[in-house]
C-alpha cells in the first residue's frame, strides 16, 4: 500500500466503505495549507483504506492535526504518516474469504429472500441459495444468509455490496462465520444434567484450542444431557474424539462425534415462550397459548405491550428477568430471555398489560445497573 516515497503520506481508515479516491481528495483538499498530490483507496475485506500524499512533511503533519478523529459521513477517521502505528506489508493483505458463504446484515426489513437473491444477481455471480431470517410471527429480523457458487463470486460481491445503500440503511455483507465450523464442531452425548459449558470447555481444551462450548438446554433451562464444543481446526477435533469418546467425564461415559448440523443456521428462540412448538408461541402458523408457571398468567405473545431489555447478564434467566422488574415495583405479565442454540444472547422481552406500565418500565429500567451491566430499555418494535 504505501509507496517508497511514504514519508509524505498519510494513512487513512475507517473511512466509508464507498469511499473513491475523488471524494477522499476533495475531503483533504477543504485545507488550504495542505493540498493534495496524489489520493488512493484501496478494499481490505470489509473496510475501505486510503493513502494521500502531499509535497512536504509540514503538509503531512497539518493534515494529521487537522483530519484524525475528525468526523465525516457519520464516522470518525483515523489519519497518520504512512509506517507508523504498526502499518506493515501484511497489513496490506486483504482479508482472505476462503467461503462462498456470506452473511447479510442490516437489510431493509421488506427484503424478502427473492429480493435478497436478485440484488446479489446483480454482481454477475451466481447465487445458489438465499434466506432471510424471521422471527416467531413471521418478519424479518433484518439478515440473512447468500451461498455463491464460488468463492471469487463471493468476494466480488462483498466488494460490491458490502457498504451498499438500500432505503437508508447500509448493508454489511462479509464471510459467514458458521461456515467455518465444518469438521470442527462437536457433539457431545450422555452429559450430567449438572454440566455447564464452562466445565465443558475446559475438559476439551486438553486437545487443543477451543473457540466456544454449549451445554444445550430446553425451554426451562434445564440441561438436555448433551452439548457442542467448537474446535480451532479439524485435526484438533479429531484428536478430541480419539481422546474424549467413550471416556469418563464426571462419573458418566460420554459420547463424542463431529456434529453433523455445524455450519447450519441457528434459530433465535425465546426461552419461556415464543417457541416455533407445541407448547408455546407458534405452532404451524396457529396460535397455541402456554399454560401458566410459576405466577405467569396464560397469554398469548400478542397480547399487551412488549419492551426489549438489553445488555443483560449472559447468565441471566427468564425468573431472574422477570424477579429483577418485580423489584423495580412493577407488574410484568411475561418475561423471556433470547436464545441462540443454548447460549443467551444479552437481551430479553418483559410484557405488561398497559402501554403505561411499560413506559414506566423503560424509565426505571434504563441505565439501571444489574452485576456490574448499564441496562437498556425500548419499546419492542
Amino acid at each position: 500500500m504505501v509507496a517508497e516515497n511514504n514519508k509524505f503520506q498519510v494513512i487513512v481508515k475507517n473511512l466509508p466503505y464507498n469511499t473513491s479516491w475523488q471524494q477522499l481528495k476533495d475531503l483533504f483538499n477543504q485545507s488550504e495549507n495542505c493540498p493534495v498530490e496524489h489520493a488512493d483507496v484501496k478494499k481490505k475485506g470489509n473496510s475501505t483504506v486510503g493513502i494521500v500524499t502531499f509535497a512536504t512533511e509540514e503538509m503531512v503533519n497539518e493534515a494529521i492535526m487537522y483530519y484524525d478523529n475528525f468526523k465525516w459521513k457519520g464516522k470518525d477517521i483515523r489519519v497518520y504518516k504512512a509506517g507508523e502505528e504498526g502499518e506493515d506489508e501484511s497489513d496490506d493483505e486483504p482479508a482472505q474469504v476462503t467461503s462462498t458463504s456470506l452473511y447479510v446484515g442490516n437489510l431493509p426489513y421488506n427484503y424478502g429472500w427473492q429480493e435478497l437473491k436478485d440484488l446479489f444477481r446483480s454482481t454477475k455471480g451466481d447465487v445458489v441459495h438465499a434466506d432471510v431470517f424471521k422471527d416467531y410471527q413471521g418478519r424479518s429480523k433484518g439478515y440473512g444468509i447468500v451461498q455463491m457458487k464460488s468463492v471469487e463470486d463471493a468476494i466480488r460481491a462483498i466488494e460490491e455490496i458490502n457498504g451498499l445503500e438500500i432505503d437508508g440503511r447500509l448493508l454489511e455483507v462479509r464471510e459467514d462465520r458458521n461456515s467455518s465450523k465444518e469438521g470442527c464442531q462437536l457433539h457431545v452425548g450422555n452429559l450430567l444434567f449438572e454440566e455447564r459449558w464452562q466445565s465443558l470447555k475446559e475438559h476439551f481444551s486438553k486437545a487443543g484450542n477451543v473457540i466456544h462450548a454449549d451445554v444445550i438446554l430446553d425451554s426451562n433451562g434445564r440441561s438436555k444431557g448433551f452439548g457442542t464444543v467448537l474446535m480451532s481446526s479439524p485435526e484438533e477435533a479429531a484428536k478430541a474424539i480419539e481422546m474424549f469418546n467413550e471416556t469418563d467425564f464426571n462419573g458418566r461415559t460420554i459420547q463424542v462425534k463431529l456434529d453433523k448440523f455445524a455450519g447450519e443456521p441457528r434459530n433465535y428462540n425465546f426461552r419461556a415462550g415464543y417457541r416455533n412448538n407445541s407448547r408455546g408461541g407458534y405452532n404451524n402458523g396457529r396460535k397455541s397459548f402456554r399454560g401458566g408457571r410459576n405466577g405467569y398468567s396464560s397469554r398469548s405473545p400478542q397480547r399487551g405491550v412488549d419492551i426489549i431489555v438489553g445488555n443483560i447478564p449472559f447468565s441471566t434467566r427468564w425468573k431472574e428477568l422477570k424477579d429483577l422488574v418485580e423489584k423495580l415495583e412493577l407488574n410484568p405479565a411475561f418475561a423471556d430471555v433470547a436464545i441462540e442454540g443454548s447460549r443467551a444472547k444479552g437481551f430479553g422481552i418483559v410484557n405488561f398489560k398497559t402501554e403505561e406500565e411499560a413506559e414506566e418500565a423503560i424509565k426505571k429500567l434504563n441505565d439501571y445497573e444489574y452485576q456490574g451491566r448499564k441496562l437498556f430499555a425500548r419499546m419492542k418494535n
